[in-house]
């Protein structure tokens, strides 16, 4: 059986760097990472934080005026409540990468009801343990690199209007429960819980297989 794989990163400081890679985008140009294929970088597939789907080209676009840092500073600055100054050290996003190894993110996106499903478990995953829809940034189905993945940016805002990570993940065991609850929602997939302390890799790909998307709210 194949590993249920979910990487956490707290973002903070100064993110440009990492919202390129995400986007695929800087100042209206599409940009293909040193590691993904760029012959490929066409086929990947992002989401607002609407819920609108855009194909790389589409999302360039919007993100010219938009980059990954203004995405985040607009949505703490909406919701913050709070008449304290956030810290410059502040943790004011989170990323999550969701995958597996190749073959079987491979089985899943060979048929569109499938990789639509899981694509949809991931969404529901992130917004029951990270604060509701409002808290996601954008979503980003990566198509072009070693294998199929998701990762999804949201901020660490709670209900009363807090920034605060802790709120979500305090520590190695709110890690280790959230890994645990992960596993258990990609079962239907064929997948498992990895080893505590395990660090999967990507497989190199034999090929890409091409995504069919469509504009619409999940």
């Amino acid at each position: 059986m194949s590993y249920a794989v979910m990487r956490i990163m707290k973002i903070k400081g100064d993110i440009s760097g990492l919202g390129k890679h995400i986007d695929r985008a800087s100042n209206g140009e599409t940009v293909s990472p040193q590691n993904a294929n760029p012959d490929e970088v066409n086929n990947n597939i992002h989401w607002d934080e609407n819920g609108y789907s855009y194909n790389q080209k589409e999302w360039t676009k919007y993100t010219k005026n938009k980059p990954l840092q203004t995405r985040i500073n607009n949505n703490i600055k909406e919701r913050y409540k709070l008449d304290k100054r956030i810290r410059k050290d502040a943790v004011k996003a989170v990323e999550l990468i969701f995958s597996s190894d190749h073959q079987k993110m491979n089985e899943i996106f060979s048929e569109e009801e499938y990789y639509k499903s899981w694509i949809s478990d991931n969404k529901e995953f992130v917004i029951e343990h990270f604060g509701g829809k409002e808290n996601i940034i954008s979503m980003h189905l990566h198509a072009d690199e070693t294998t199929y993945h998701m990762e999804v940016v949201v901020t660490p805002i709670t209900k009363d209007g807090r920034l605060s990570a802790k709120s979500f993940i305090d520590g190695k065991k709110d890690l280790i429960k959230m890994q645990t609850s992960y596993a258990e929602r990609m079962e239907k997939y064929g997948m498992k819980r990895g080893e505590k302390g395990s660090s999967a890799r990507h497989q190199k790909p034999n090929k890409f297989k091409k995504i069919n998307h469509e504009h619409h709210r999940n």
